[in-house]
């Protein structure tokens, strides 16, 4: 059971709270220039960019230690570099040769460790949608993260995914599926096509918990994309979307191994395990039930763990799963 850590550790956040990513509003940067100039305030922006990537190796080694098996990288990292209104850049930072630096370092740092990485960037990315300016926002986003992640060297394939929602609906909800599908998928992919091939060879799409994008339809759509353009966007399965807004009826598992079948067969897909709260089936818990574990497969899945209390509930899972097992040799 390979179990990935979504963003934060919490548990090295309770030893130090220097152990936590730094950010900066946008309001802070234009107080700092304000205050001084704008190259102390990019000189302070910079400090904390850099913080960032020593918090991630932090994170890294822990997650080695802890038996965790995968990482999500937080997009919060490289804080106002693509907002639209301070005019910055990667290559405008404050010692921006030695941050390049340290990303090198940090990507040889994970290549050298069993833990894979992965990203997900905010749901405001929206490739399909009808807003062009919005469209454009998202191509420099994914770009921009793509970007990061191609300094630190890692692969440009599936090994080290970036997912995103469509998060989009048919402009005729009254039309039939088919004419639904082909509108979405024609406006996904001009959008698509503008990203950059750092983008291309990694995206994923991941089914919705409300809304157009359930299972059913987010499969559909990879079809329809990849039978009209050749071009095939693997699909990031759940399981709490999945629950929430099951349109075909299928078991949870059935769902789970048909979106198995759009990965590379030689690439171990990255899912979402998750637990939503009584009350509120949509938010996450803080710690999985007792044995929530995520269902068998016949191939290896990384399960990012989307849950509050972060490592401590994935350690929590992991110690129940070991139990498990030693006393099924018992």
């Amino acid at each position: 059971m390979k179990l990935g850590l979504v963003c934060i550790s919490e548990q090295l956040k309770s030893v130090d709270k220097e152990n936590s990513f730094r950010t900066m509003t946008r309001k802070r940067f234009n107080d700092l220039t304000m205050m001084h100039n704008r190259n102390y305030a990019i000189k302070e922006l910079s400090k904390r960019i850099s913080k960032n990537i020593e918090v991630t190796s932090l994170i890294i080694k822990h997650c080695e230690k802890k038996g965790i098996a995968h990482y999500r990288l937080t997009c919060a990292g490289f804080p106002l570099l693509t907002d639209p209104t301070l005019n910055l850049s990667f290559n405008a930072l404050d010692n921006a040769s030695g941050i390049k630096k340290q990303l090198i370092c940090l990507g040889a740092q994970i290549k050298k460790s069993p833990i894979s990485i992965g990203s997900h960037p905010d749901q405001f990315n929206v490739l399909a949608s009808n807003n062009k300016k919005s469209v454009s926002k998202t191509v420099k986003e994914l770009d921009f993260q793509a970007s990061i992640i191609d300094m630190m060297g890692m692969p440009k394939d599936y090994t080290c995914p970036i997912n995103i929602h469509i998060n989009a609906s048919p402009n005729d909800k009254k039309a039939n599926l088919e004419k639904q599908i082909k509108e979405l998928g024609e406006r996904f992919y001009k959008g698509f096509k503008k990203c950059s091939s750092s983008i291309r060879n990694r995206l994923t799409i991941e089914n919705e918990d409300k809304g157009f994008f359930s299972v059913k339809h987010i499969l559909i759509f990879h079809q329809y994309i990849k039978n009209t353009y050749n071009v095939s966007v693997p699909v990031c399965y759940d399981n709490l979307h999945d629950e929430c807004n099951n349109t075909c009826g299928n078991s949870l598992e059935k769902n789970m191994n048909l979106c198995l079948e759009t990965w590379p067969k030689n690439i171990d897909p990255v899912f979402h395990w998750s637990q939503g709260k009584k009350d509120k089936p949509r938010s996450h818990r803080d710690y999985f039930s007792t044995n929530y574990f995520p269902p068998d497969a016949h191939r290896e899945i990384k399960w990012e763990c989307e849950v509050k209390a972060k490592d401590y509930a994935i350690c929590q899972l992991l110690n129940e799963k070991h139990l498990k097992n030693d006393v099924g040799k018992s």
